[in-house]
């Protein structure tokens, strides 16, 4: 069809049902004029607004001011969302690619809100002498933002108020700064480690934040160093302080994932190389990776 080329992803398609699915109200004379109208770059200076788009249409001599509304979501219907977002990393991660998530509207439903426009939010005005809402102006204006947000899925949310940065911002606020109520948390059962499939992390429909980490102090962090064996043209005194380097690190690692609270202290690994006699420590309480 040639009406595809005005909604090149699905999210685009979804704008121009929104307005050609309403044809009872809409008679369909004036889209076909306004498709035409956005086939021939009769639209200038569009602009995306937190509720409202704004453009002008030419035909003949006649230049048009067109403004399109919807309502814009309240601070609580965002702060909503943006928790129902974060509780999908595929949502997320959708949106880094610059990508509208596929089921986002399933998601965002759930706290009663849509990004696309529901029956009777959709509003539009044009200086023209049509007093039908849309006329073929609005409805070309209509046209031409689908290719707009084929090319950024973030216009739609800055249209309801929310934009790029904002909305990314508050995603990783969300996912980093969530705290788990009492009645989920009890519910969580430890998974092992080796259940975990990397290829389902994306599908995964729950908050990944209620996971919790139990860390464990590996008996020698050195382990995988010496498994490889010395690096090209190291000497071995050079491979030692390799080695040392590793065993200071691991130790600053457990203070870090302790926060700097009551850890145990970290342990005097050994070397446990040459004639089987264990060295004596290389690493001390109190030591840091500065030496």
């Amino acid at each position: 069809m040639k009406d595809q080329k005005f909604g090149a992803t699905w999210w685009g398609r979804r704008w121009i049902r929104a307005l050609e699915s309403l044809s009872a109200t809409y008679p369909n004379p004036r889209l076909i004029r306004g498709r035409g109208f956005a086939r021939k770059g009769a639209v200038r200076d569009l602009v995306v607004r937190p509720g409202e788009v704004a453009a002008q249409v030419t035909q003949g001599k006649h230049h048009h001011d067109v403004t399109l509304k919807l309502p814009v979501f309240t601070e609580a219907e965002w702060n909503a969302a943006t928790r129902a977002l974060s509780q999908q990393v595929r949502h997320a991660a959708a949106l880094l690619e610059v990508r509208m998530p596929e089921d986002i509207d399933q998601t965002l439903g759930g706290v009663g809100i849509s990004l696309f426009p529901r029956s009777g939010e959709l509003t539009s005005t044009c200086t023209c002498t049509d007093e039908t809402d849309p006329c073929a102006h609005a409805a070309a204006v209509h046209y031409v933002l689908a290719p707009m947000f084929d090319a950024d899925p973030f216009l739609l949310p800055a249209l309801r108020g929310r934009d790029r940065t904002a909305l990314l911002a508050g995603l990783r606020a969300a996912r980093t700064g969530h705290v788990e109520g009492p009645s989920r948390a009890g519910n969580q059962k430890g998974v092992p480690l080796t259940r975990l499939s990397a290829d389902r992390l994306f599908s995964a429909r729950d908050d990944l934040a209620v996971i919790t980490p139990h860390p464990h102090q590996p008996d020698d962090p050195t382990a995988t160093l010496r498994r490889l064996g010395p690096p090209p043209g190291f000497t071995a005194a050079a491979y030692e302080s390799l080695a040392d380097a590793v065993r200071r690190a691991a130790a600053h690692a457990w203070r870090l994932a302790g926060d700097g609270e009551d850890l145990p202290a970290a342990p005097h690994w050994s070397t446990g190389t040459g004639s089987g006699r264990s060295r004596e420590p290389l690493l001390k309480n109190g030591d840091d990776l500065r030496g």
